[in-house]
């Protein structure tokens, strides 16, 4: 503030009184409209009654890090999800919803200090609901103890069905906010792709389904495959593929060259949780590790899962789309169909958005800093 000329002490005091009641009389309307805020009673996937205010204005979204895009796809706004998760904020911020709905990139992130929640910078976010992963006790404990409503979310499925978490998810969020009918029309077109899929490898024999293996997290140090009861494994089978892993692992596990080896894949696709890139398969750059003589890297068949509204891996508002993708990739004598024009005409059909040739090149090929934070 510039002053033309000095105030005196007593005119300063009480200017700073003035503002004092200025303020108290913000916070005291900005309680009142909490307060005088409508209250739903959900359940949330670990079955807790939890009372939170009815389409909440202030989201934020922990450990469960792809529901800031389901929140987008139920709602067709992410104005109100004013913190997210680091790791889900990169993805964001690399991703396509970025530019059809920029209010994501206000998100704060500073509440999450070394991989956890801090309840002291979360409270400055102000949050209404906090979403988190449901296998994080610690968290949710400590969420409740600080009186912040926090819905638990599964990030597991009781079926082979890779869109059933997108589902249940979708059918939640309704219950919360109410909801756009593109849910419903985003389930009934995976269940159309899945059906058209299905139909097409009726008479494809088990022995001729490629060998797939997921490479969840990879560096010089580590080599973490998905197997049995994760996402990847979903998608291969909806998608007329073997998982090598699925037999030795459960979950995710980190395994050896050796076993690598020994499973041979005839695919290799790569999670958008990692910075590994196919070239460097194909180039045999990994320090330590010998790419060269597996049967999907001679071939040139590793892949990154692609990056749209959110990274393809895990559940999001692009599922369809990953379905006619891999069985493009695991069967392309049967799947002819051009991905740019089917990017394009969901992203238009679903989210009222014209997908340039240029985005979906970067859609398709996701970067390594996407995988970071």
């Amino acid at each position: 503030m510039n002053w033309k000329y000095p105030l005196s002490a007593l005119a300063i005091s009480a200017l700073l009184v003035g503002c004092n009641q200025s303020d108290n009389a913000n916070k005291s309307t900005s309680k009142e409209t909490v307060e005088s805020k409508e209250e739903t009673m959900i359940k949330d996937e670990l079955d807790r009654e939890v009372k939170i205010p009815t389409n909440p204005d202030r989201v934020v979204v922990g450990g469960i890090l792809p529901y800031f895009s389901t929140w987008y796809v139920a709602t067709n706004s992410t104005k109100e999800i004013v913190g997210m998760h680091p790791n889900s904020f990169n993805a964001a911020s690399h991703s396509i919803l970025k530019d059809i709905s920029p209010d994501i990139l206000k998100a704060d992130t500073s509440f999450i200090k070394n991989g956890e929640v801090n309840i002291e910078e979360l409270m400055k976010v102000n949050p209404e609901v906090y979403f988190e992963i449901a296998s994080d006790e610690k968290s949710i404990n400590k969420l409740e103890e600080a009186g912040v409503p926090t819905v638990a979310l599964q990030a597991t499925a009781d079926s082979d069905d890779p869109l059933e978490i997108l589902n249940r998810w979708l059918t939640l969020t309704g219950e919360i906010t109410g909801t756009t009918d593109r849910p419903e029309q985003i389930i009934d077109e995976g269940k159309k792709y899945q059906q058209e899929i299905n139909d097409k490898l009726a008479n494809v024999k088990k022995e001729e389904n490629p060998k797939v293996m997921i490479l969840q997290y990879h560096s010089d140090k580590e080599i973490s495959v998905a197997g049995s009861n994760m996402h990847g494994n979903r998608w291969i089978k909806a998608t007329g593929g073997k998982d090598v892993a699925e037999d030795d692992v459960q979950g995710i596990k980190a395994v050896n060259m050796e076993q690598v080896y020994k499973w041979d894949p005839d695919i290799i696709y790569i999670t958008n949780f990692t910075e590994t890139q196919p070239k460097d398969l194909f180039n045999n750059t990994i320090k330590g590790q010998d790419w060269s003589q597996l049967t999907a890297v001679k071939n040139k068949q590793v892949f990154k899962v692609p990056l749209g509204i959110y990274r393809w891996y895990p559940p999001n508002g692009d599922a369809p789309l990953m379905l006619k993708w891999m069985a493009q990739h695991n069967h392309p004598e049967l799947f002819d169909y051009d991905m740019t024009e089917e990017i394009q005409k969901y992203y238009s059909k679903f989210y009222n958005y014209d997908v340039t040739e240029d985005q979906v090149k970067d859609i398709l090929n996701p970067s390594s800093e996407a995988a970071k934070y």
